[in-house]
């Protein structure tokens, strides 16, 4: 039985995905410079940047869902903080990866310089960039809309970096969220490491965000893994789109293939992002049956800028006052 139609009016939000930046600017426009359409047409081009170049898309709202930096360097932070600054968004919600060794406690405190720590408290309070910890948040946006968020930085241990854990973690994500904002994937989704040949997921995260059901979960971590995924969850139906459907590819592709793929990459390149509308149309978001997963790490394997932000289109409730840029309860302690 679908879910019964909620009575609140609802207002359409543009939201901006990205991850994985590394402290990566995106590619200037110099006027020497060819144009995306210019540099995209040459046929010996195989690894292009994208969309990932300035300016990004305008949007009510940008989630960068972790890994600021590569090496936790002070430069890093600033140039990241001054990136998401220059967007065209009235609000920039941020969380950790474990590249941010300097804003885990236990890092910090003993490993790391604390100038790193002062330099993103200091940005993260200027034009609308927050930095969330773990927790559940509420913010009214500058179009009217509420905007419900679980946010988390732990992923599986897998090599010594931050924000870590070994015996499992308890993500508890909360019915009725919009968006699910963490910085690993959850297992089986999206989470396929080139590397090591395995799914590198956590399997309670998956657990969570299959019981809560938000319309979108978004993450990165996994750089290969690139992609949306869109769940139904009542009838299991999905459908996936990565990078391979995404990239003009000459050894696996004949010419009519390549052709029709480089045009539509030219297309996301100009719109800077892939857009995804679940604001109408058979993918319209439904609280509690649908949900679209999305790995927005910018970066690919090797640390290349070829991977385009997403562009989100969907429904919230408006908000009615009584919550602004509040969290809906009490963030949790950041674990060592």
């Amino acid at each position: 039985m679908a879910a019964a139609p909620s009575s609140t009016p609802k207002i359409k939000t543009r939201i901006l995905i990205i991850s994985d930046t590394h402290g990566f600017t995106p590619k200037p426009k110099l006027d020497a410079d060819p144009s995306t359409e210019d540099e995209l047409s040459q046929e010996d081009v195989m690894w292009v940047r994208t969309g990932f170049r300035q300016p990004l898309a305008s949007a009510d709202v940008v989630l960068h869902c972790g890994d600021l930096t590569k090496r936790s360097r002070v430069c890093e932070f600033s140039d990241s903080f001054a990136m998401l600054r220059a967007i065209r968004a009235p609000l920039k919600l941020v969380i950790a990866g474990n590249h941010d060794s300097a804003l885990d406690k236990g890092w910090y405190e003993d490993e790391s310089d604390d100038s790193s720590k002062e330099v993103m408290d200091q940005a993260a309070r200027a034009d609308g960039v927050q930095y969330l910890t773990e927790g559940v948040y509420s913010f009214t946006l500058d179009n009217g809309a509420l905007l419900k968020v679980y946010a988390s930085q732990y992923t599986p241990s897998y090599g010594g970096w931050a924000f870590q854990y070994n015996n499992g973690h308890d993500f508890k994500i909360p019915p009725g969220v919009d968006v699910a904002m963490t910085h690993g994937p959850p297992r089986g989704i999206l989470d396929f490491a080139g590397m090591s040949g395995t799914h590198a997921g956590c399997p309670d995260l998956f657990d969570a965000v299959s019981r809560a059901k938000p319309k979108i979960h978004c993450f990165g971590h996994i750089h290969e893994a690139w992609g949306s995924h869109l769940v139904r969850w009542r009838s299991h139906d999905t459908k996936q789109m990565s990078m391979r459907d995404v990239m003009p590819n000459r050894v696996t592709q004949d010419a009519e293939t390549m052709k029709a793929r480089r045009q539509n990459l030219i297309e996301m390149s100009q719109q800077r992002g892939v857009h995804v509308d679940l604001a109408q149309g058979p993918d319209r978001a439904v609280v509690g049956e649908r949900t679209l997963f999305v790995n927005a790490a910018i970066m690919d394997m090797r640390y290349r800028a070829t991977h385009l932000p997403w562009l989100v289109d969907v429904e919230l409730d408006k908000a009615d006052g009584s919550e602004i840029n509040q969290a809906l309860n009490n963030e949790m302690e950041m674990a060592g």
